[in-house]
């Protein structure tokens, strides 16, 4: 691990933002972790363990901090906020200094809201920086844990090919392996895709409708994302890869999935404000992916009939409704 001091800040100190400043600490990074309420960023200072990560402590090179101004001066931003709340937080970060990156990573997985944009589209321009994205099938608690896991590091092109191998091994660690894509638009849209699914996942997990279903679903999932990914110019490749089939099987399987957890309590017969607010502070992108998709959907003309039945439970429809639904539709080729 080559990080040099100072060099990462990571602007989020969720369960996610986190657990990277921990695996990357482990290796000998000093890891700026700026945060907000300023009440939690204390509790990390003082405690050095976070309430969502049981079992694991902060490393002291891990320096939690309210006040961004030390943060802006790291070379290599990583952005680790919930996709909806993210383009206000950088407004107002970036209105804060006159100080840029070389480069700016983030790990959210969504469409904002109302824009539709995905998140690199409404970062570079507003900080006029290069923009790329680390996604993949991880849970924050197994990663701060430091057990195995494998992503994906997307950099747009205008990011040098000699200084991606660069970025891809200052990242990785022993149990944290790093593949290098240049499929910035791919990798966003799977990792905003499959929370939709594994909404789906959940309902049909409790409505016990076997594994036969769940296969199904996933299997009939992934292609209705290859289908928007593919025609928004992202590559099959990506898709099939570790941030499209890989978070897809994670996040629609895993019982510490929020999203899958959300379609269950639908399937229950909870109205999806209940479900929602029975997750406390977690953020169920899903939700508000759904719609962003289904719009991009009616505007290129694709066919998303598993969105579709995620967007009418949403909005209340009964859920054996939605099943009966999907399989009565006219038989096709695969």
């Amino acid at each position: 691990m080559t990080i040099k001091r100072s060099d990462v800040c990571i602007f989020g100190s969720g369960a996610w933002g986190t657990a990277l400043a921990i695996t990357w600490a482990r290796q000998g990074a000093r890891v700026a972790l700026w945060g907000h309420p300023e009440a939690l960023v204390n509790t990390l200072a003082q405690e050095r363990r976070h309430p969502a990560l049981p079992g694991v402590e902060l490393p002291p090179s891990v320096r939690p901090m309210a006040d961004p101004g030390e943060a802006f001066k790291a070379p290599i931003w990583i952005s680790a906020l919930p996709t909806q709340i993210t383009p206000r937080v950088w407004r107002d970060l970036a209105a804060q200094t006159p100080l840029r990156p070389e480069l700016l990573i983030h790990v959210s997985k969504g469409i904002i809201q109302g824009s539709h944009l995905r998140v690199s589209e409404v970062l570079e321009p507003l900080l006029q920086v290069p923009v790329g994205a680390l996604s993949g099938p991880t849970f924050a608690d197994e990663v701060a844990r430091d057990l195995p896991a494998a992503v994906l590091l997307a950099l747009p092109a205008t990011v040098v090919d000699e200084r991606a191998k660069e970025l891809q091994a200052l990242f990785a660690t022993p149990n944290l392996r790093i593949y290098l894509s240049r499929d910035v638009l791919g990798v966003e849209l799977c990792g905003a895709f499959k929370n939709i699914l594994a909404i789906a996942a959940g309902l049909v997990e409790s409505l016990g409708l076997g594994n036969n279903a769940r296969a199904a679903l996933i299997t009939r999932g992934l292609a209705e994302m290859a289908r928007l990914v593919e025609t928004l110019g992202g590559r099959t490749e990506t898709v099939m890869g570790l941030a499209g089939m890989g978070d897809l099987m994670l996040t629609a399987t895993g019982a510490q999935s929020r999203n899958r957890r959300f379609g269950a309590m639908l399937g229950q017969g909870m109205s999806p404000e209940a479900a929602a607010q029975s997750l406390g502070p977690q953020v169920v992108e899903g939700a508000f992916t759904t719609e962003a998709a289904l719009d991009l959907a009616h505007q290129y003309g694709l066919e998303l009939p598993i969105t579709r039945e995620v967007g009418r439970l949403l909005k209340g429809a009964d859920p054996l409704e939605s099943v009966k639904r999907l399989m009565l539709r006219s038989l096709k080729q695969e």
